[in-house]
């Protein structure tokens, strides 16, 4: 399962790095919710922001299956939001990353049903923290980590930016 540790440690540094935003700009995250009928609460926010953080921490530090169990739930709920934020006029922004200007995409959804499908297979067939995996790899992990980090970071930008491109090409 080392082959499948890539992507799972890179989709749970994506909710680290969509966690922080919320700490300090949870508004998106409360009108995103707002806009599916849930409480637009700032608390609310932070709290999504405080699990993505704890849940992304847990399975890179600790690995094993409470972690991929929690990282494959939240992508799932992440799926959910996504689908019904879609189909309502209302919503303008998932409010994943603390911002107003990264719309609910197909594309979103299909990441976040990519990481659920990561999650779910190493829930089954559980690793250990990011430092065992890269002891289990070529050159003490060196290009796991550098993987990791480029594809979470890569993965941010398609999902931040690459949706308003698309919606201003179809203006």
């Amino acid at each position: 399962m080392v082959a499948l540790a890539g992507p799972y440690f890179m989709f749970a540094a994506l909710l680290v790095i969509s966690g922080l935003p919320k700490l300090s700009n949870p508004a998106s995250t409360a009108r995103a919710l707002e806009g599916i009928g849930l409480p637009a609460r700032r608390w609310l926010g932070q709290a999504v922001g405080i699990v993505e953080i704890v849940v992304g921490v847990s399975a890179i530090a600790i690995g094993g299956r409470v972690p991929a169990l929690a990282v494959g739930l939240l992508y799932v709920g992440f799926a959910g939001f996504i689908v019904v934020a879609m189909r309502s006029s209302s919503v303008k922004t998932c409010g994943c990353f603390g911002a107003d200007d990264t719309p609910p995409s197909a594309l979103h959804l299909v990441i976040d049903v990519a990481a659920a499908g990561f999650a779910a297979a190493l829930f089954f067939n559980p690793i250990g923290d990011i430092t065992a995996v890269m002891g289990a790899t070529p050159w003490a992990g060196l290009p796991l980590l550098l993987l990791v980090v480029l594809g979470a970071w890569l993965s941010l930008m398609v999902l931040a930016l690459l949706p308003a491109v698309f919606e201003e090409a179809r203006a």
